[in-house]
């Protein structure tokens, strides 16, 4: 089966917004997936395919709706956890993760493709100022105003 340039353009948009949809509500819709209809479409950009798509679903119960932004906001995520500023975020070579630095003397490793933490690394005894990737990805250094490296 064919498409046509235009079906494939739309299609390509449908996927797109499919995507930050569920980028976005990730949590309501792994937690609590009924809160799709109530929520999640509710609170999606005006201008949103799949808000779009949907609308018939949302609840007749909710009669005043919010003003939304027309389109996606260009932040896909939003990383919260530590305690403290953070002061260096790197992407490891293949981009699957994230590390964070922070003052709360902590390194945190993040999921990139969905935002989970995965791991908090601990052991500094001043605030983390620095964090690298090695090169294949399999090691992180780091660098503290306790005055030490740890790898």
């Amino acid at each position: 089966m064919l498409l046509r340039k235009e079906d494939l353009f739309q299609l390509v948009n449908i996927v797109g917004d499919a995507r930050r949809f569920i980028q976005y509500y990730q949590w309501i819709i792994e937690n609590n997936p009924l809160q799709v209809y109530a929520s999640a479409l509710i609170f999606s950009p005006a201008y949103s395919l799949i808000r779009r798509f949907f609308k018939l679903e949302e609840p007749k119960w909710i009669t005043s709706k919010p003003i939304m932004r027309n389109d996606w906001s260009p932040c896909l995520q939003t990383l919260e956890g530590h305690s403290g500023w953070v002061y260096s975020v790197v992407f490891s070579h293949d981009s699957k993760y994230l590390a964070l630095a922070s003052a709360d003397e902590t390194i945190k490793i993040w999921d990139a493709s969905n935002g989970n933490c995965l791991q908090t690394l601990e052991g500094h005894s001043g605030w983390v100022s620095s964090v690298v990737f090695s090169h294949d990805s399999k090691h992180l250094a780091s660098a503290s105003d306790d005055e030490t490296i740890k790898i």
